[in-house]
């Protein structure tokens, strides 16, 4: 007798006696095939099992100063797959010398796309960033969604005489370090 599980946001459950069951998979945007395992084992004293299925497509965030696909690319710019909340899963990705960061194995689907989530965490440190959680869906195995980092706006930095009021410093050199 077949039993379904009902999954939602990861977890589903179900009353299932001892035995062995084939596990096939109906999840849209990812290879059904690739469910792992594809037999499961219930036994006494184990109420949890963990079961993994993979997707196929890739997403690629270009990107540049401007935020178009012919801008001067940001390279170093890294990137982290989230959920809706902004948690964090996997490693972080950064942007090649072309601009591209590239995520592997996320899901598609021509319809019903399930969506992506994804933030960015850091630039190349010449470049501002938004860091809030972004979102996308691919309806082909491939995509491309340009990303801007425009260059840091120049700011002016004053230097004075700590002991004369307003007496400019002739010549120095500061660092300023990102903490």
């Amino acid at each position: 007798m077949d039993k379904q599980v009902i999954i939602t946001n990861g977890v589903g459950t179900l009353d299932l006696i001892n035995g062995t069951y084939s596990v096939t998979a109906n999840v849209n945007g990812y290879d059904n095939t690739s469910v792992d395992p594809s037999s499961l084992t219930i036994t006494d004293g184990v109420n949890s099992y963990d079961i993994t299925i993979s997707a196929t497509g890739v997403l690629t965030l270009h990107v540049s100063e401007d935020g178009t696909s012919s801008g001067t690319p940001v390279v170093g710019a890294t990137f982290v797959r989230t959920d809706a909340s902004g948690n964090e899963y996997g490693s972080a990705i950064t942007s090649d010398s072309n601009g591209d960061a590239v995520f592997n194995n996320v899901p598609y689907s021509q319809t019903d796309a399930p969506v992506i989530y994804y933030k960015q965490t850091a630039s190349d440190g010449n470049h501002e960033f938004d860091s809030t959680v972004q979102n996308t869906t691919l309806t082909t195995s491939t995509s491309t969604v340009e990303v801007e980092n425009l260059l840091g706006a120049t700011r002016t930095i004053n230097l004075t005489d700590a002991n004369y009021q307003n007496l400019p410093i002739g010549s120095a050199t500061l660092t300023l370090s990102n903490n």
